[in-house]
């Protein structure tokens, strides 16, 4: 992976613990590994979706980056959907390009524990000048 990238990771990827990086430049996908701690939670004891959220578009943003224009882009458009309860702990995440443009970059990301689909998104991202 471009170490610049790695280099200028923003600040909320160190605040949900994103670590382990995968990146695979010939399918043009990228999996990260994020730990949820308990002050993520909601008051049932699950991982709130909002920062599950977060972790989805963090996902998507490392992989923005990554457009084969190397320029910055940003979130424009996300649409999420949750399919069970997250609890405290490893979040396995994969992020895909769906299309790749000049301007406008259509990704696919999901949320996985104990090997189980937790949550699912689609973002459009504006490649920016």
């Amino acid at each position: 992976m471009d170490n610049k990238i790695l280099d200028h990771l923003p600040p909320i990827h160190h605040l949900l613990n994103g670590h382990n990086i995968q990146w695979n430049e010939e399918k043009r996908e990228i999996e990260v590994t994020y730990t949820a701690i308990e002050s993520f939670t909601n008051p049932r004891g699950t991982v709130e979706g909002g920062m599950i959220c977060a972790m989805l578009d963090d996902a998507m943003g490392i992989l923005a980056a990554l457009n084969k224009s190397q320029k910055p882009a940003a979130t424009i458009n996300l649409s999420m959907d949750f399919f069970r309860p997250c609890e405290v702990g490893d979040v396995q995440t994969k992020a895909r390009y769906i299309k790749e443009g000049k301007k406008i970059l259509s990704i696919e990301s999901e949320a996985w524990q104990h090997n189980k689909l937790v949550a699912k998104t689609s973002a459009a991202f504006m490649v920016l000048d």
